[in-house]
């Protein structure tokens, strides 16, 4: 919402942007931000989404944004097998044609011999697979992602596409290039575990058509996601971490939108959008603004179902109620629960960004993944399965926690909130809180033991259940109740073939003609330089559509 307000308030200076963001100031950014938690030991601070900054050129093409490459990816298997990965060779301010040469470090050659020991060659398969998906990202990117046609980039994809009898053809199931490529179920697992980030599971689905690629599980083609955070020398790789959390991006965002003429209004729920303007609640008080253009960043299933207009929501003669409903049509991202845990100890065996995977099986790897393809719950016993991720915010950012102590986010992917129709007819503030009753206090239980067991296989982090100074829960419910994202999922709509690119929701209303979406749901895809990308594109047809 702040970057396309910024783009169309700069683009047209004769137009008059009002953002009307429905929480207070600290949470402008919706996802894109932290939050802080004070004890006696000090302030900690956490983030409520985002904690890895990807494509840093999207964000700095706004603005100038202070950043810290970050500390490589530390994945932790359920045997309590550890690996690191991402060693960047290259940065960005280098001639790429006159890369300079980089001594292997110490890390990276306890992580070569590591892949080496779990499969004959580890290391050369994975570089083979690097190299593949370089090639994915360098034209995937431009080409499907922004849909800028970049021709140079065509001839690597076609070879790495079709060489060696198209054993890592695109649109094949990941895990079909995996098989081809690999023989460990480790390696595997290292190569495929970003398909959580855009809602899919890397294995082959043959209960479903194509082996799933239409839903739920991700094409060969997404291991670009892989290149994107750990390939070596590709430049538009690296994991990073903004300075401040993802709070200061937030905050940038709004001093931008502020500098450009954008009117920003706080504690401003919309209730329902007509084609003219949008019905609103401020301080308490009902009122109605108009508006030639309305551009909605609240998540687009939940603004069809819940603020839109229709032929079930008519145009309300008084004012309209707020509700929480989405359209569950579509296929869904896994949920999350997440668990913000201050602790009174530094965690040193921890980076800042942490995979905890299962992979003692190709049973156990394709069970760890069932949040994702079937959206049911897990029993959640002490040999159950499952994946999560952990960040340590202060590894890169010291002032994220007191001396001493750590900052630590658990996500742990979950079935999403299941949608009752009997809901929609209630106020927001009921239905969500019949919607918490699906994650009782019970089942987070279940998780949060479950999570700690694992943790405890790090033999520093054994009893960390004791240091925990103060917790904050997350779960689909909270997630709604923040951000009123559909099914209660940060991940937003997945990305199977049938939700991607030209077939994900279109930017524009088919059901009101001054209304546009932009966010997660709809196009180009969910992630904040994805989203920033879809800002950018929206803006501009929205100018465009102004000028007719």
């Amino acid at each position: 919402g702040l970057a396309i307000a910024s783009r169309i308030a700069s683009t047209d200076k004769s137009c008059k942007v009002t953002l009307l963001e429905k929480n207070s100031r600290d949470m402008l950014g919706g996802r894109c931000g932290s939050f802080d938690v004070s004890t006696k030991y000090g302030t900690f601070r956490h983030e409520r989404g985002p904690s890895l900054l990807l494509l840093k050129d999207v964000y700095e093409e706004l603005f100038q944004i202070a950043v810290d490459l970050s500390a490589v990816v530390l994945i932790s298997f359920d045997d309590g097998d550890r690996i690191e990965l991402g060693f960047p060779q290259y940065q960005k301010h280098h001639d790429a044609s006159a890369l300079p040469s980089v001594a292997i470090s110490e890390q990276e050659s306890a992580s070569i011999d590591k892949m080496n020991s779990y499969e004959a060659n580890g290391y050369d398969k994975w570089e083979e697979y690097m190299a593949a998906c370089s090639a994915f990202l360098d034209c995937g990117l431009p080409n499907f992602i922004e849909e800028i046609f970049d021709l140079p980039s065509f001839p690597a994809f076609i070879y790495q596409a079709l060489r060696a009898k198209a054993k890592a053809w695109p649109l094949k199931p990941h895990s079909d290039v995996l098989d081809a490529i690999f023989d460990s179920e480790k390696m595997k697992a290292l190569a495929s575990f970003q398909d959580l980030y855009v809602g899919l599971e890397p294995y082959r689905n043959d209960d479903e058509i194509f082996g799933g690629v239409l839903r739920k599980t991700a094409p060969a083609v997404f291991g670009l996601l892989a290149a994107l955070e750990l390939h070596p020398t590709n430049e538009k790789a690296g994991v990073f971490a903004p300075v401040g959390g993802f709070r200061a991006v937030s905050r940038a965002f709004a001093r931008l939108s502020e500098a450009c003429g954008v009117q920003i209004c706080c504690n401003t729920t919309v209730t329902q959008i007509e084609d003219d303007g949008v019905h609103i609640i401020a301080n308490g008080k009902s009122d109605f603004i108009q508006a030639d253009r309305i551009v909605v960043n609240a998540d687009l299933p939940f603004a069809t179902e819940s603020l839109l207009v229709s032929d079930t929501r008519t145009i309300a003669n008084d004012n309209p109620q707020d509700n929480f409903d989405w359209d569950d049509s579509f296929d869904f991202s896994s949920g999350v629960v997440a668990f913000h845990w201050s602790v009174n100890i530094p965690c040193h065996d921890l980076n800042t960004h942490n995979v905890f995977l299962s992979a003692s099986s190709k049973k156990d790897a394709v069970k760890s993944w069932g949040a994702v393809r079937e959206n049911v719950r897990s029993d959640m016993t002490d040999d159950t399965p499952f994946n999560f991720y952990v960040h340590r915010a202060s590894k890169t950012d010291p002032a994220a926690a007191p001396k001493g102590c750590d900052s630590i986010m658990v996500l742990v992917p979950t079935e999403t909130l299941e949608r009752r129709k009997e809901y929609a007819k209630l106020a927001r503030d009921e239905a969500i809180e019949r919607y918490k009753g699906q994650f009782d206090d019970v089942y987070v239980a279940k998780i949060r033991k479950a999570v700690l067991n694992r943790l405890s296989a790090v033999e520093s982090l054994q009893g960390l259940e004791n240091n925990i100074v103060n917790e904050v829960i997350d779960t689909p419910a909270t997630y709604g109740y923040y951000y009123n994202l559909a099914a209660g999922t940060p991940f937003a709509l997945s990305h199977g073939f049938s939700q991607l690119s030209l077939t994900r929701p279109s930017p524009r209303s088919k059901r009101l003609e001054n209304t546009f979406f932009v966010g997660a749901s709809t196009r180009p895809g969910n992630g904040v330089p994805l989203v920033l990308l879809g800002a950018k594109a929206v803006a501009q047809q929205v100018v465009e559509d102004m000028k007719t």
